[in-house]
C-alpha cells in the first residue's frame, strides 16, 4: 500500500493531465489561428477560388459550406463575402448581416430537412478563432455533440457567443 501523500500524488497528475486534455481543443484555436498575411482562405472560398469547397448556397452577401472539422452531423458555416476579420470588428450597423446570415442558415437547413430545434447558431471570438474571417457556425443536432465539442461552442462563455448574444454584444457598442 502506498503512503497517502504518494497517492495524493498521483491523483493531482491524474487530474493535470485530464486538465490538459480538456484545454487541447482551445489551444488549438491559439497556436493554429491563421496569420492572414495577405491570405484568407474564406474569402477564396467566398470567391469560388478553392475547387475542393463545394459552396451549398450563396447570395449577393454570404456562402454557405460544411465546415471541414464538424462537430455534429450537420456543420456549417455563413461566411461573409467580404473580409471582415470576427464579430468583434462588426458594429450595431452590421445586425442586419448576423440576421441575414442566421436566416439563411436556418433556410438552408430546413430546405435539407435538417431540424432546428436542436441547432446551434453562433460566432467564436479571437483569440479563439481558427480563421481571422468572420463566420457563423450552424451546427446540428447539438445534443449528440461530444463534451469537448460542446465546451468548444459553450453558451454564455467568453470564446463563444450565439446569434442572440452577437446581437445584444452589437447592441452595446452603440
Amino acid at each position: 500500500m502506498l503512503p497517502q501523500k504518494q497517492l495524493n500524488a498521483k491523483k493531482y497528475i491524474i487530474l493535470l493531465g485530464l486538465c490538459v486534455l480538456a484545454l487541447l481543443p482551445f489551444l488549438r484555436f491559439i497556436i493554429t489561428g491563421s496569420s492572414n498575411m495577405g491570405h484568407c482562405i474564406f474569402c477564396e472560398i467566398s470567391a469560388g477560388k478553392q475547387p475542393n469547397t463545394v459552396i451549398d448556397f450563396e447570395n449577393e452577401d454570404f456562402v454557405i459550406f460544411k465546415d471541414i472539422k464538424p462537430s455534429s452531423t450537420y456543420h456549417y458555416l455563413a461566411v461573409p463575402k467580404r473580409h471582415v476579420e470576427s464579430l468583434k470588428s462588426l458594429t450595431n450597423n452590421d445586425i442586419g448581416l448576423v440576421n441575414s446570415m442566421e436566416q439563411g442558415l436556418k433556410s438552408f437547413f430546413e430546405k435539407n430537412n435538417i431540424s432546428t430545434t436542436d441547432a446551434l447558431f453562433g460566432f467564436h471570438l479571437p483569440p479563439f478563432i481558427t480563421v481571422k474571417h468572420l463566420h457563423m457556425h450552424g451546427i446540428a443536432p447539438r445534443s449528440t455533440m461530444s463534451f469537448v465539442h460542446r465546451m468548444m461552442f459553450k453558451t454564455g462563455s467568453a470564446w463563444f457567443k450565439t446569434v442572440e448574444e452577437a446581437r445584444q454584444y452589437l447592441q452595446e457598442k452603440a
